[in-house]
């Protein structure tokens, strides 16, 4: 049986609907991440230098002005980051704040103006510089961008950046609403590795659980990466003397036994405090991969470093095939080989035209040799 709807019930479905829609919609925009850092994906050739890797961002609520990306390999027998070494002269400045009897110093604070101090230290220490490129990037015109290797070889390498320091004209942050843009390049280093080694890509991991390598900032210097949250934190502490049941001597704060927070000396105090931790649902992270390509791509006739295939590749097959005078070989030949059947002739043209413009497109080359 069929029931007629009164108008009333067709205004309640309406408005029913139009909640369902908004409650809908509130759910999805709460998902949102506010921060996307994405490690490209890319390929390149054994042995070599100079690999650029892009670092993606979108920053879709906050500007950011200030950026701070650790990446780590999981793999440094494929390649490691480009790195150099600098020896760096580093001077701190200090004013003391209380002496002992002696008149020695026992309490001081570092103060960043040469014209305040009363005493400074000098240090020498190597650090080992990345290689970057923020060439047409969305760091293009900060005041500052460093890349160093923390590890000291290159397997790891933390980006720092900010738009403006204090002083002089003002540098934009980037701006909210911003996908898709380049944050910044670094360069790599590819190893020499054999054709017949099966496993060919090592990974880049963006690290986020070190607070002092991971974090983008607004223009006024607060973090849009991590959040404060409440955390209960057990302390326990040690009487330094008893007398009969009473602590006389004063309490002692002591460490408890890993993976047993109540095994405590004498006393335990359970408190709330504050703790940092990543804003996770507002924090998409991507890691990237770089994949080592074969010593030659077969059909990747004219050798071109980005190992393609294209029209070029299919004139010079031609162009070595018929020209007049013959053209020069295939680089390396085994890549005109396309069919994989006693070296190469025209057998081979008519796979590659096939593969390229067959309908079907037709088998990819050397497919046959696999």
């Amino acid at each position: 049986m069929i029931f007629p709807l009164r108008l009333s019930n067709i205004l309640s479905l309406v408005a029913m609907t139009i909640c369902l829609m908004f409650v809908s919609s509130a759910t999805t925009v709460a998902q949102i991440p506010s921060i996307t850092v994405k490690v490209a994906d890319t390929t390149a050739m054994p042995n070599s230098l100079n690999t650029p890797i892009s670092i993606f961002m979108d920053n879709l609520f906050d500007d950011v002005a200030g950026i701070n990306i650790w990446i780590q390999l999981d793999r440094p027998d494929v390649m490691v980051f480009k790195t150099d070494t600098l020896t760096v002269y580093d001077t701190t400045f200090w004013v003391c704040n209380d002496t002992n009897v002696g008149g020695a110093c026992i309490d001081s604070t570092e103060v960043f103006s040469w014209e305040a101090y009363e005493f400074f230290y000098d240090t020498v220490f190597v650090a080992t510089l990345g290689s970057f490129d923020t060439t047409g990037t969305l760091t293009s015109g900060w005041e500052f961008v460093d890349t160093r290797s923390l590890s000291g070889i290159g397997t790891d390498i933390n980006i720092v950046g900010i738009a403006d320091l204090p002083g002089g004209s003002v540098v934009p942050p980037i701006s909210s609403g911003q996908q898709g843009g380049v944050l910044i390049r670094i360069l790599a280093d590819v190893f020499p590795m054999a054709d017949e080694e099966p496993d060919r890509t090592v990974n880049m991991l963006v690290q986020t659980d070190f607070k002092d390598h991971f974090s983008m900032s607004r223009p006024d210097g607060s973090s849009i990466t991590w959040i404060t949250i409440q955390v209960e934190d057990t302390t326990c502490y040690e009487c330094l003397q008893w007398v009969d049941t009473v602590c006389l001597g004063g309490w002692q704060k002591v460490p408890h036994t890993i993976g047993d927070p109540y095994n405590c000396v004498d006393s335990m105090a359970v408190e709330l405090i504050d703790a940092a931790v990543l804003d996770s649902a507002n924090v998409n992270i991507i890691n990237g991969s770089l994949t080592v390509l074969l010593s030659f791509v077969c059909g990747n006739v004219d050798g071109s470093p980005d190992g393609q295939i294209d029209i070029a590749d299919l004139i010079y097959l031609v162009n070595y095939m018929f020209g007049i005078p013959t053209g020069p070989d295939p680089v390396p030949f085994e890549a005109g080989d396309i069919d994989c059947v006693l070296g190469i002739d025209i057998a081979d043209l008519v796979y590659l035209v096939d593969y390229m413009f067959g309908i079907p497109s037709g088998a990819a080359p050397c497919a046959a040799c696999q």
